[in-house]
Parts: C-alpha cells; structure tokens; sequence
C-alpha cells in the first residue's frame, strides 16, 4: 500500500480532470490514468486557509480548487466550517486579482453540489469583488470573467445585494470591458445588465436603458460581433435577452392612454404641425391662393387629423402615444419625406389621401407584435444583429417601415376605405424582408431588403405559394418524400455554380488598402481550379478575362477570416447607396492585407458572396441562390413525375405484403436458357 494514500489521487492523463467516488462511472475503456501526489489534504488546506501566510493560503486555495470536485471532500469541508477561511479571506481584502478567482470558484463548486448558496457574501464581500472588477490595470480578463459571472449570480439569487452591485460599478466600466474585453467577458456583462433589468425597479430599469444609450453600448456590442462573426449560444442567449428587455421598455407608451388635454402632448402635435407646414414651398401657387386659417385647416387634414379642435383624440387609442414619439422622430429626422407625404396629402383627393395619424397608429401596432413589445423572451436564443447597430432601433425601423407605407400606397394606388389591406401588405413586407435576412447587419441592409420587396414582388410571391400549396395539397407524402431527396442535390449545383463562378473570374473597381476606391482602375480577382487560391491583380477598364499566371497577387482560401459587407466596408463609408449595397471586403488572419471589393452589380455581388460563404465551408444563401434552388427542384421534381402523368399517387406507400411460409427456393429451372 502506499503511504499516506490522503496525499494522492487519480486523473486523466494530460488532463487536469480528476477521478473521485462520484465520476468514476465515466471511466472509459482505454483511457489512460494517472496517479499523482496532491500538494496537500482536506485537513492542511483548513488549516492554512485559517492560519497559514498569504502563500500558503493562496496554495491552499489551489488545492481545494481539485478537491472541491469531489462531492465527498466538499460535504466534509463544509461540515469543518472551511467554507467561513474563504469568505474570512475575501473580507479580509487578502483575495485580489487570481487568488480572489481561486476563492470564488471553490465557493461556485460548493454550490455547484448543492451545499451553500451564493447569500453567503456578505456586502463587504461584494464590495471587494466589484474593487477588483473595476481595476483599471493588472487585472486579467480570465478573472474578470469569473468576477461578473459570480455578480450576476448573486443578484438572482439575493435580492438584498442589488444595490451594493447597481451602484457598484460605473457604466464607463461596462463599455469598456464590452470593447476592450474578451468575447466572455463581453458576455457575462450582458448577463450581468440582463439580471440588473429583471430585478430592478422602473427607476432603476430607465436608468440602465439611459445609461446604454449615453455610453453606446448597444454600438460597442454592434461593432464587436460584426468583427467576431460567431455567436455561440449562450452568448446569442444573453444578446436575444437584453433586446427582449430593451424593447420591451417600449410596453409602457404603448399601452399609455392618451389624455386629449395634455399640454405637453399638445406642444408635441402643434410642433409637428410647424414641422409640416416648414415643408410647403411659398413659391407653389395652389398653396399662396389658400388664406392662413385655410393653410392650417388643410394641413390638419394632410396630416389626417380629423378632431381639429382636440387633435389627440385621434391618437387616444391603443397605440397612439407611442406613436405620437415615433412619427415626432420620423419628422425631424426624416423632414423631406415627412412634408413631401403631407404635400401629396394635401393636393389629392379626400379618398385618396395616405391617412398620416392613423398610419403611424397602425404600423406601431404592427412594429410592436413583430418585434414582440412586453413579450417576455424565448428560449430559442435568436436576436436581431442590426438591432444593436442603431442607438434608437425602433424609432428608425418605424421610419423605414413609414417610408415603405407611402411606397405602398402609392403602388397599390390605395384610397382610405382599403387601409387595412394596405398594412396587411406592409406586414407582408416586413417579416418577409426579416425571413429573408435574418442576419442583416443593420437597419440599411434591412432597408435594401424591403426594396426588394414591392406590392407587385408581393403579388407574384403570394401567387407563386398560392399555386404550391395548392399543388402540395394534390400531392402525397411520397412527393414530399422525393422533394426533400432532391434538396440536398439540387443545393450541391447551387453551390458548385457559385464556386464557377469565382473560377471564371471577375473585374472589380479597384480599391485602395484603406478602402479609397482609385478612379478609373480595375482589379481582376479569379478562384484558382483547386479552389485553395483567390488571384487578383490590376486589370484595363474593358478586360472580360485574364490568365491568372498574369494575376500577381494571391489570398489563400485557409487563410480568409470573414467577409465584410456594406457599412463595415471601408470603401463603403461616405458613399453613394449603390456602392454600399455591392461592396465587400475579404479579410485576411494575422492581420495580412485585405482585399476591399465593389462589385458592378448587385447580380454579382450576390453570387461572389455565395461562392466565398462555399469556400469557407457554408451554403448559398442569397435571395439569388434561394430563388434558383427552389426553380431548379421545382423543375426536377417535375421531370421525375413525367411518367406518373394521369396516375394517381395514394397518400400512404401500398402495403408491403408477409413474408412466404418459407424460403425454400425450387431451383428447377434455374440454368435452364
């Protein structure tokens, strides 16, 4: 036997994962153990934790660090009163930077088992936690990480220590561990923001929501997931989770009554009547002709006011005082649009005229139940990238989506009595430009979206799955069956056309390395046959094609770390809508060159996206790419049921018939010619 065996235990080799009573059930065949000499017992680690000098201690709390796994070695600790050394030492203040991350882990494995929770920190405790998270200097973010992680699980679990942490830590400290932090550390101070929310009174939640926006913070997590490109789930969980309470701050004006009295409201309406009247020209002669008490009497009506004397009471429904500040922002901020549409009002007839207050009232309506004002959040874990790149997201989506109502209009050639028809259409718009470009970086992206989307696109995709449904409806599961056989060859083609067309190649504008596009100068950029190499090099104005021996310059596909699109695209900054919808930057690991792109078409922008996102391991996702997998498997499953023209198709497959009495074959006439 060995000597002392208290001194020694079992882990995995190559691993720090020790084997104890409670996970030795996990032990697989082949795995390969260790037997390894512990730097002290149960016993020493109490003893040192109580007494020993401030090494000692911070070995002590190395040890129980390993042992703390061990649900036995735990209830033991526990039962000695070990656990008060810990808390003893973060009182003390002797715990700072990793020995306070040794210190708190060992508490999280105690209550990992069950043993303890964290109301054991007293408010001293929390107050030296939050010393050290807000170190400005010499602080790791490996123990920041585990800092706000043991932050926010004590305000969950203790109602008491809200205070001592909302007032704990300053909100320039939020931002700058979200900007200057690693990706964990980032999101355990969405997490800690989240709890801080939930629990938090009114005052306490307007306070949070006015801190994040003076301090950019929804900017800071904007720019730093665009740069990182991957979200895993608990980061997606915590980022779908402070959208959800963010947005639902927006429930309280929505569900406000509206008092037709209101001074303040009325300042509000009168202003946005200057607003519309600052819009009409002096110069326009139908508008001189018209005496001032008529001028006002009509731009009420422009407006679609049609309580002049009290004019809330058209907002005094559900609705309408969240309104009232969405269509005050869309007529500062977007004054052209605002007074073109009351300038349309007014020269058209009553019928035809957009209905302003009433559209606003409706599409808050349809904003709220799309973005799912005061619902509380799922567990799917998904959230809107571009909702963090817009300080004020809803106010600029209600004004896109504005924008979108007077297209509609107009497109439909829409009179009053149809307006309900007008928003199911708009709703239409909406959550298919959502469905489309879930991913969509901002809230331009998702405008170009809905500018592909216009009443007529509607019609013909309405049609278009009108007529589906209805051939899905004559067809059996065996159709359905065949479909979904083909996908997956019919995505290969896609994919496989994309990749051709990177092999065939393609001339781009030349661009700058700080993303200056260099008039007059063209790149040509070619895939190389074995599809590890992208060629580029400069190239004349008409050149349809280039050998890529003559291409100078090469990027490996290995070596491509993202694509960037639109706004995150140097080239794009300060430049016209048609360049920002069509440029892309291809960036290169361990800070090599990237290559900044504007390609001639939106056609070729998309099919150049698809086939990077196939050489980086993904699929084609572009409406382009969409659109041609769904044509070519429509045409596919057709040609397999040519030959079944006429036949009927059960529901079910036939019944496979039983099996004979036996199998014993007569082989009497095999051989026979």
């Amino acid at each position: 036997g060995i000597g002392n065996p208290e001194y020694y235990a079992v882990k995995y080799y190559g691993s720090e994962v020790y084997v104890f009573d409670a996970n030795k059930s996990d032990i697989r065949n082949g795995d390969m153990l260790q037997l390894v000499r512990m730097p002290m017992n149960r016993n020493d680690v109490a003893e040192k934790l109580s007494s020993g000098t401030p090494e000692e201690k911070e070995d002590a709390l190395r040890a129980l660090l390993i042992l703390v796994s061990d649900p036995d070695s735990a209830i033991k600790f526990i039962a000695n009163d070990g656990h008060k050394s810990i808390l003893n030492c973060i009182e003390s203040g002797f715990c700072k930077r990793w020995v306070l991350r040794y210190a708190l882990q060992c508490l999280q494995g105690f209550i990992d088992h069950g043993l303890m929770s964290w109301d054991v920190l007293s408010t001293k405790s929390l107050s030296r936690i939050l010393k050290e998270t807000n170190c400005a200097s010499g602080t790791s973010w490996n123990c920041v990480k585990v800092f706000l992680r043991v932050l926010a699980a004590v305000v969950t679990s203790n109602a008491s220590a809200y205070e001592t942490v909302f007032m704990g830590m300053p909100w320039e400290r939020y931002a700058l561990l979200m900007q200057d932090g690693s990706v964990e550390v980032m999101r355990n101070c969405i997490v800690l923001l989240n709890v801080l929310f939930a629990q938090g009174s009114s005052s306490n939640r307007d306070a949070l929501k006015n801190a994040i926006s003076n301090w950019k913070i929804k900017g800071v997590v904007w720019m730093r997931l665009t740069n990182y490109g991957q979200v895993d789930a608990d980061l997606a969980r915590a980022l779908h989770v402070f959208q959800v309470q963010l947005l639902g701050m927006y429930e309280r004006l929505w569900k406000a009554s509206v008092d037709p009295e209101d001074l303040a409201l009325n300042g509000k309406i009168d202003f946005l009547l200057k607003l519309g009247e600052a819009g009409f020209s002096s110069d326009d002669t139908r508008y001189k002709t018209l005496s001032t008490r008529r001028r006002l009497s009509n731009c009420y009506r422009a407006m679609g006011i049609e309580c002049v004397e009290a004019p809330l009471r058209d907002f005094a429904r559900p609705g309408g005082r969240l309104a009232i500040e969405n269509l005050l922002y869309f007529a500062e901020k977007y004054n052209l649009s605002f007074t073109t549409a009351i300038h349309e009002n007014l020269f058209s007839s009553p019928e035809h005229m957009c209905p302003l207050v009433e559209s606003s009232i409706l599409l808050t309506r349809l904003l709220c139940l799309v973005f799912g004002i005061g619902q509380p959040a799922g567990d799917d874990g998904t959230f809107l990238l571009m909702y963090f790149s817009h300080e004020s997201f809803f106010e600029e989506v209600f004004s896109v989506c504005m924008l979108l109502v007077f297209k509609t209009w107009r497109e439909m050639k829409a009179s009053v009595a149809i307006v309900n028809k007008v928003f199911a259409v708009v709703c239409e718009q909406i959550t298919r430009a959502l469905s489309l470009n879930p991913h969509c970086p901002d809230i331009n992206a998702f405008r170009t979206t809905l500018s592909s989307l216009p009443y007529s696109e509607i019609l013909k995709l309405q049609q278009r799955e009108n007529d589906e449904r209805k051939a899905f409806e004559r067809q059996s599961r065996a159709v359905s069956q065949l479909r979904d056989s083909l996908r997956a060859d019919i995505v290969a083609l896609v994919n496989e056309n994309r990749l051709n067309v990177l092999r065939r190649g393609t001339r781009f504008q030349k661009c700058s390395a700080k993303g200056n596009r260099v008039k007059d100068c063209y790149v040509f950029v070619k895939l190389s046959p074995n599809l590890k190499t992208l060629h580029y090099g400069d190239c004349s104005a008409l050149c349809e094609d280039v050998d890529i021996e003559e291409l100078s310059e090469a990027i490996q596909v290995s070596d491509i770390e993202t694509i960037n699109t639109g706004t995150s695209c140097p080239q794009a900054r300060k430049a016209s809508r048609a360049v920002v919808d069509t440029s892309f930057s291809i960036v290169v690991c361990d800070d090599g060159q990237p290559l900044h792109l504007v390609a001639p078409s939106t056609k070729v922008f998309n099919r150049w996206l698809d086939g990077l996102a196939v050489l980086m391991g993904n699929t084609a996702s572009s409406i382009d790419a969409r659109g041609d997998m769904g044509i070519l498997l429509d045409m596919e499953v057709r040609l397999r049921l040519l030959e079944t023209e006429g036949i009927p198709i059960p529901e079910t497959p036939p019944p496979i018939p039983p099996p004979p009495s036996n199998f014993d074959f007569a082989s009497k006439y095999l051989g026979r010619t």
